[in-house]
């Protein structure tokens, strides 16, 4: 089960990148957001999703390490 990372800095249209632990893309840490262990990219974007229900923080999947929940 992989270990999620989420980017603290949004990218140019406004979401935070989700990450596989293992990913050669991985934000600086200092940037990292250690989100958890889960299943798929789809169930970490909805921990986060869960976690910020303001809404205020749009998520994406990595194009490298989390394709299928990738919005481009």
């Amino acid at each position: 089960m992989p270990n999620y990372i989420c980017n603290k800095n949004a990218d140019d249209k406004g979401r935070h990148e989700i990450h596989t632990d293992s990913c050669t893309h991985l934000p600086l840490p200092k940037n990292q957001l250690a989100i958890g262990y889960f299943s798929n990219c789809q169930e970490a974007i909805n921990h986060m999703v869960r976690s910020n229900p303001d809404g205020n923080f749009n998520f994406d999947g990595c194009y490298y390490c989390c394709y299928a929940c990738h919005k481009g």
